[in-house]
């Protein structure tokens, strides 16, 4: 009897590791919890971490996070169009498409795997994002960190032909913040940062792909200061390089249905897709003791 239960123990041992080692591959980059929800509905929601900062023989305990996501009533966000041909920019505004303007994510007090924490808000206090740390975690032999947070209740505007609307988030995952953006590597922070590059984006930041045709990683000036690459002249990605978590609300056909005319993807409707400015993401993604980029700067 002893051997046959030591047996059975090793075989449920087996059977979670593997359950474990197939959770860990679900979660190759750091995403949103629900990555999609139905209009009108708010989300209990989380930042998952699933690794440490590379290289991925030996990587780095994360510290923490900080994360924003699109503001238009302070900053002008980009927003692409997708109307079956692929996005392309559009110099309407954000209104023309959804609502709130802000606060699409506002931070939960308490029941995430870090005690220190704050919102970050804009000038006229309108939640724009949070950053919780403090701890390093080695996920080595761990599963995610989690950041808890509320998805905004979004509602897609009437006359509008959008059948979705999709925000993209701007991510950093620090795992030494001794180290400042402008000086660190893959190793210590990790950039899970937008880059809209499609047709007609003002002041197009990109210059021609090169290196990677299967990527087709550009060349030239960057969006932000957090776009990911591992050197200063743009030229090699790093780990998290244009690969952010997207929050996607999708129309309520039913209680909101699509204007006559829409001829987008053969009458279905459009895709929204809305990227935080460069100037927001320069403003707001590194970590201040005070909600408003004021106080102590505890990473930049």
């Amino acid at each position: 009897m002893p051997n046959t239960i030591s047996l059975k123990n090793l075989a449920l041992s087996s059977l979670t590791v593997a359950l474990f080692a197939a959770s860990q591959g679900a979660f190759a980059h750091t995403r949103l919890e629900t990555a999609t929800a139905p209009e009108g509905t708010r989300v209990h929601n989380y930042v998952n971490i699933s690794h440490g900062c590379p290289p991925t023989t030996a990587r780095k305990p994360t510290y923490g996070v900080t994360a924003i996501f699109p503001n238009a009533i302070s900053y002008t966000p980009i927003i692409g169009i997708d109307s079956g041909a692929g996005k392309v920019y559009t110099a309407n505004p954000a209104a023309t498409y959804y609502s709130p303007l802000a606060g699409i994510a506002v931070m939960i007090n308490g029941g995430g795997a870090w005690t220190a924490g704050n919102m970050k808000v804009d000038a006229a206090n309108n939640k724009d994002g949070f950053w919780a740390g403090g701890k390093a975690y080695d996920q080595t032999i761990s599963t995610y960190v989690q950041t808890p947070f509320y998805s905004s209740a979004v509602t897609i505007a009437k006359a509008s032909c959008a059948r979705s609307v999709t925000f993209y988030a701007a991510i950093a995952d620090v795992c030494d913040a001794s180290v400042p953006s402008t000086a660190a590597s893959d190793e210590q922070v990790l950039y899970w940062s937008p880059i809209p590059n499609f047709s007609g984006v003002p002041s197009s930041p990109f210059g021609t792909s090169a290196g990677d045709p299967v990527r087709s990683i550009p060349i030239g000036p960057k969006y932000s200061n957090f776009d990911g690459y591992q050197d200063a002249a743009h030229t090699f990605p790093g780990d998290g390089w244009n690969s952010p978590a997207t929050f996607k609300v999708t129309r309520d056909l039913a209680k909101n249905p699509l204007p006559a005319g829409c001829a987008g993807n053969a009458g279905a409707g459009d895709d929204v897709h809305v990227y935080p400015s460069a100037q927001q993401i320069n403003a707001e993604l590194p970590v201040w003791s005070n909600p408003n980029q004021t106080g102590t700067p505890y990473w930049q």
